[in-house]
């Protein structure tokens, strides 16, 4: 998602878990359970990193078969953390309950990404879901 006025981290879950429904990454009679679990997971410790304005909401679930992610940036923020610091580039996983290893492998490389201050300023910028691809891909590449 573009530029999305989500506001809130529950409604962002919301949009990102119907997006990737949308988009066949997660069956529909899942998207309930997705987003309580993100929220529950969320609840016991933020991964907002507040300094760089990056969230990576993520749990493990029943009933996928695959890593599933989906991001949601804006030039100034998406949502706001309880103390009004605004996060601008979500990105929510979701791997299925028996992948642990795969989990927290996909978590790192996607941290250590998103730790770019040249990525970072790219997906803040891009006005599409294409650009937001196409900068992703490029700093993975360059390995960034």
């Amino acid at each position: 998602m573009v530029q999305p006025e989500c506001l809130t981290f529950d409604r962002t879950i919301e949009s990102l878990v119907a997006a990737m429904s949308d988009a066949g990454g997660l069956p529909a009679d899942l998207i309930g359970a997705a987003a309580i679990h993100v929220r529950e997971r969320e609840a016991v410790s933020s991964t907002a990193m507040v300094e760089i304005g990056v969230s990576i909401p993520h749990t493990r679930l029943d009933g996928i078969d695959r890593i599933t992610a989906a991001i949601a940036v804006s030039p100034s923020r998406v949502y706001d953390v309880t103390d009004g610091l605004p996060i601008s580039i979500v990105v929510l996983v979701l791997t299925p309950s028996d992948q642990v290893n795969e989990h927290l492998e996909f978590l790192s490389g996607l941290s250590l990404l998103l730790q770019s201050p040249d990525l970072r300023r790219q997906l803040r910028d891009a006005d599409t879901m294409e650009k937001v691809m196409l900068a992703i891909r490029e700093n993975e590449r360059d390995g960034a």
